[in-house]
């Protein structure tokens, strides 16, 4: 009998399918990481065969509890400077990485409704998984190694933008976030139909969430839009993390305690389906026709 306990996606947000999230049929990509003090002796061949090691165990635990199985297709990989482990599945794929200053999971572009189970399977165990990877760290340099930093990216494109019979390209649909770009002059000018003088036009903005230095977290709304493929398509990534507070008036810094962010692996998820996508991409182009892509825009 599972013991897994996954929301109900159909009614994840309480107003069913006609809602606007479920209109965003795919994610492009997931990345959790977590960033911890550098490794100066890196190169040190002791150090990554165990640290693969235990990757490799931690996660053959992981797919038993998120009852992914499959054990035989974990397989170990390496590059330059990195070390990892791979789950290669045709549904649940994922990839561990252990970089000299931070270890990141990553989730190719799947419809969303897999990646919600996915997700509610998975990401509850990367904390015990990170958790040991820093204390065998520890172990093996005589130090302490604690988590510095963590983030969730929840990554989007949608693409091929119509309204009624016209169909839009990425800037103009853009146009209500970013309304002015240089001219031929460098003046700054309105944003016309004829912007394709624009090769990419990128909107960031991070903002405070939380009234407490215990709460407070940094959430990142981004869209991009590449001249690529006649300015079809618009990359939207949405982060929900931690840094430092600094108040802006009396110049206060406030430590936001990292390690509890991977325990929040639920408010990351809400954040992503009511503000990223129910919020800020549904006020952007909840009233055109649009496709999303897991991967590539065709």
């Amino acid at each position: 009998m599972s013991n897994l306990v996954i929301p109900d996606f159909s009614a994840f947000d309480g107003t069913g399918q006609r809602s606007f999230p479920y209109r965003v049929e795919h994610i492009n990509m997931f990345q959790l990481t977590a960033h911890f003090p550098a490794i100066a002796d890196w190169e040190d061949t002791r150090l990554k065969p165990r640290l693969q090691d235990r990757m490799f165990d931690d996660l053959t635990r992981l797919l038993r509890t998120a009852e992914f199985f499959r054990e035989n297709r974990l397989k170990p990989t390496r590059g330059d400077d990195y070390i990892a482990v791979e789950f290669e599945d045709d549904i649940y794929d994922f990839r561990l990485y252990c970089y000299q200053n931070r270890i990141t999971v990553v989730k190719n572009g799947i419809q969303l409704k897999t990646f919600h189970h996915w997700y509610h399977a998975a990401v509850p165990g990367f904390n015990h998984v990170f958790t040991s990877l820093l204390s065998l760290m520890g172990q093996e340099l005589k130090r302490t190694q604690s988590i510095t930093r963590v983030g969730y990216g929840f990554d989007f494109i949608a693409y091929d933008f119509v309204d009624g019979p016209t169909r839009l390209r990425n800037y103009q649909v853009i146009k209500k976030l970013i309304t002015q770009v240089p001219a031929a002059t460098g003046v700054i000018e309105p944003m016309t139909e004829g912007a394709q003088n624009v090769s990419r036009a990128n909107y960031l903005v991070n903002c405070w969430d939380g009234d407490t230095s215990s709460t407070k977290r940094q959430l990142t709304y981004s869209v991009e839009a590449p001249s690529n493929r006649d300015f079809a398509g618009l990359w939207f990534n949405f982060g929900y993390g931690n840094e430092t507070y600094s108040d802006p008036e009396s110049g206060r810094r406030e430590w936001i305690d990292p390690q509890c962010l991977l325990d929040e692996y639920n408010q990351a998820y809400h954040f992503m389906w009511e503000r990223a996508v129910g919020g800020f991409m549904k006020s952007l182009i909840s009233q055109l026709s649009f496709k999303t892509t897991p991967a590539y825009i065709p």
